[in-house]
């Protein structure tokens, strides 16, 4: 299991939980684009932990571009938060760490442009929904795109699933976000993937050992997680 932090005490609590179930749960270090109540000394203290924690760490996230609320749309904000995806990039490249990036919608485009600036070499856009031309040029920078359990019930997700090579795709659980449909009223847990494996499997009339097999691969890849 990969466990994003969002920052602060968020990114202590990964790691820790990373050291005390070794080769289950593997850390991440981010900086939440939507987590507003961050500061300036946080982020601080985000890099320093990228820094010193580099060979604990699977990536740096999830970082990104913000979106939902009232607040996203503030420019001061979408400034800052520019400045901030810059830095973590800078960070990942220097620390050699791929990235899980949260850019929903029309902010994917800003967010890989900046990652792609700062010569990032690996990421994933997690729970992607952006138009075709941004999924598109995600792909064609070597990056990858995951799709949540929401494959299951959205044309929209079911769509992606029939765009994105299986070479290029992950599949995420994003707990403990709820999911509608066929997950109404369940708790969000990591066996989920099954179900999107299964949901991209039917899209794409394959089977779904095949479809899990391939993105369980690329999993390993982009987190260097052995076998």
């Amino acid at each position: 299991m990969v466990a994003p932090g969002t920052g602060g005490a968020s990114n202590r609590r990964v790691i820790e939980l990373s050291r005390r179930y070794p080769k289950v749960v593997y850390a991440a270090c981010g900086f939440h684009p939507e987590r507003f109540d961050l500061t300036d000394a946080d982020l601080e203290e985000a890099l320093e932990t990228i820094r010193r924690e580099r060979d604990s760490l699977c990536a740096v996230g999830e970082v990104g571009m913000p979106w939902y609320g009232d607040r996203a749309r503030d420019p001061r904000l979408i400034a800052r938060a520019r400045r901030v995806l810059e830095r973590c990039a800078s960070a990942a490249v220097e620390a050699d760490l791929p990235m899980i990036i949260h850019a929903p919608h029309d902010s994917a485009r800003e967010a890989l442009g900046i990652i792609k600036e700062a010569g990032v070499r690996m990421a994933v856009f997690h729970w992607h929904k952006s138009d075709d031309s941004t999924t598109r040029a995600i792909l064609d920078a070597g990056y990858f795109i995951s799709l949540t359990p929401e494959v299951a019930y959205r044309d929209r997700d079911i769509r992606l699933a029939r765009m994105v090579p299986l070479e290029s795709m992950l599949l995420e659980t994003d707990g403990p976000w709820p999911y509608r449909g066929p997950f109404e009223g369940r708790a969000t847990e990591p066996a989920m993937v099954l179900d999107a494996a299964g949901a991209v499997a039917r899209a794409l009339s394959l089977e779904r050992e095949m479809v899990g097999a391939m993105t369980t691969a690329n999993a390993r890849k982009l987190f260097r997680i052995a076998t």
